[in-house]
């Protein structure tokens, strides 16, 4: 198991932006690498689901297009604002970028709060295998995303 405290972190991070709606898929701002940045950063959000007072400068190295499969992938511009963001994660941006396309490639559903549901199932499995995490771990913050979602 690699750091279960920054797993743990990562999760509840996601639950929260989840609860307090600032998770949108499509929104560099507000989707799962958005949120988790976010909270890193204590960057509060508007009526929009933008940042406040700061630039958003990761997606710059990697974004996932909505209208296609693929992710672009800008590796030499991992400098910088952008660098700094995605180190306050923990995470590389090899990983973030991984999060990122589950979230967004996830199953859409009938309903954008289904599509966003699905997204974070698929993070909390990507993450897992990052983390390498056993099932047992896995399968208890699935269920905590559950919860959040019975609400």
């Amino acid at each position: 198991m690699k750091n279960k405290a920054l797993f743990n972190d990562t999760v509840q991070i996601l639950v929260n932006a989840y609860l307090n709606n600032t998770l949108e898929p499509g929104n560099c701002h507000a989707c799962a690498v958005g949120n988790i940045i976010a909270a890193k950063l204590n960057v509060k959000y508007d009526q929009h689901l933008k940042w406040i007072d700061r630039p958003v400068a990761w997606s710059g190295v990697f974004v996932t297009l909505s209208s296609k499969i693929a992710q672009v992938k800008r590796p030499w511009a991992c400098t910088g604002e952008a660098q700094a963001q995605i180190n306050t994660t923990g995470y590389s941006w090899q990983e973030l970028a991984r999060l990122e396309y589950a979230f967004e490639r996830a199953p859409g559903g009938k309903t954008k709060e289904e599509w966003m549901f699905n997204g974070l199932m698929a993070v909390v499995e990507v993450l897992s295998q990052i983390h390498e995490m056993d099932e047992q771990t896995k399968t208890a913050a699935k269920r905590l995303l559950l919860a959040a979602q019975a609400g």
